[in-house]
């Protein structure tokens, strides 16, 4: 009964189209702007769970043209933001992104703090028109950083401490300040995610082609479109409402034709006596069909130490692991696999743990989640043996995926 039920769960929580063929995705949404009347954008009510101190924005984004409402400033259209509409001033947000086609085609981003200033700057590189490109901003409390295509453009030093928030709505294609000031965008967006922490250069890389679960850690919204529609698909319940008549929903543009087959990392390395920070990543496909050929994989790892990868299938977390630096990023129960051995050179950290992750499963029948079906969702992570270290271990990040077909 338990494991029907985690295997409804999980297959709702993977909304299944991960697990599907590469055309289950076919929409985003396009908005035109070219006047008050004709327009159309997207609103998000606000929420305490969307007024976060740390945060990434993502989207893939497409300008079709310059927008309406004073785009052509050094300001721009908007993508994302949550301002304050109506208003009139300089920091009147509490963070945007915007596209600047009277600026050299490059993203402009604000991020207002607690004392009524903020950090305001411009992209390096620029989205050309009618051009793909997936943006992410990431704000840590210490820097902005603007990410193109997944490799880092911009950092910007933070100004003042903390974020300015109020009752505003998330906006999507809108600033709508006031005297006309609407920054309203014109283009195609997809792939809409906010998240509640800075993400790493190398976790916006690694799932920005992706296809996203909805139940990543610290994933706030997720909108894909792909019902012709703004549903939020964490479950958190953040729909985006269309507003005005131009609001479309297009064959997407992105390339987002799979998931993320050999999952997506999430959670904080912890360090090692010796300043080993060890990583997991995921390699081939974790198919249902097949007994091998999906292995995990934790690098930086001390050498000749023992270590294991265990797993479990209630979801994520970051829970403290003792007075150490790691976190314990899977939720009880956990199975545990084969003890390895890292290999590398003693007090480096060149050792190395790998597991097929398929064939410890065909092997052990009766483990975790056994058997395992399309659209389950996994999270993995390595456990290392670390003597001097608070509880003598060390713990790895941690890695989602979704079982294919």
């Amino acid at each position: 009964m338990l494991t029907n039920l985690r295997r409804l769960s999980s297959a709702c929580l993977a909304l299944v189209s991960l697990a599907v063929a590469a055309d289950a995705q076919t929409k985003a949404v396009q908005l035109t702007n070219t006047s008050v009347s004709a327009s159309g954008y997207m609103r998000i009510a606000d929420a305490p769970d969307l007024r976060v101190q740390q945060f990434t924005l993502e989207a893939w984004v497409t300008p079709t043209g310059n927008g309406y409402g004073f785009t052509t400033d050094s300001a721009g259209a908007c993508i994302l933001a949550k301002p304050q509409e109506g208003t009139v001033g300089t920091y009147i947000f509490s963070w945007t992104l915007n596209w600047c086609p009277g600026n050299g085609n490059r993203l402009f981003f604000g991020v207002r703090n607690q004392q009524g200033t903020g950090t305001l700057g411009l992209s390096n590189g620029a989205l050309a028109l009618n051009t793909t490109t997936h943006v992410a901003m990431t704000f840590d409390g210490a820097a902005v950083r603007i990410y193109l295509n997944g490799v880092l453009d911009t950092t910007a030093p933070a100004v003042g401490t903390g974020v300015f928030y109020d009752a505003s709505s998330v906006l999507i294609g809108a600033d709508n300040f006031g005297s006309g000031y609407y920054r309203r965008f014109s283009g195609v967006i997809d792939d809409v995610r906010i998240w509640n922490h800075a993400r790493s250069a190398d976790e916006i890389a690694a799932a920005k082609d992706c296809r996203l679960s909805g139940g990543e850690l610290g994933l706030v919204a997720y909108f894909t479109f792909n019902a012709s529609s703004g549903a939020d698909l964490t479950g958190h319940g953040h729909s985006a409402a269309p507003q005005g008549s131009n609001v479309a929903y297009v064959a997407e543009n992105a390339a987002l034709g799979t998931t993320c087959a050999s999952g997506v990392t999430y959670c904080t390395s912890g360090t090692s006596s010796h300043g080993c920070a060890a990583t997991i990543a995921g390699s081939g496909s974790a198919s249902a069909s097949a007994a091998s050929g999906f292995t995990l994989v934790a690098s930086s790892v001390e050498g000749q130490k023992s270590g294991l990868f265990f797993y479990g299938v209630n979801g994520p977390q970051a829970a403290p692991w003792g007075a150490s630096s790691s976190f314990l990023c899977i939720k009880s129960p956990t199975q545990r696999t084969t003890l390895l051995q890292s290999g590398g050179a003693s007090n480096a950290c060149n050792g190395t743990l790998a597991l097929d992750w398929r064939a410890f499963v065909a092997a052990n029948p009766t483990a975790l989640g056994a058997p395992f079906s399309a659209g389950d969702v996994v999270w993995a992570q390595a456990w290392l043996r670390d003597p001097p270290s608070p509880k003598t271990t060390a713990l790895s990040n941690a890695l989602s995926f979704v079982i294919a077909p």
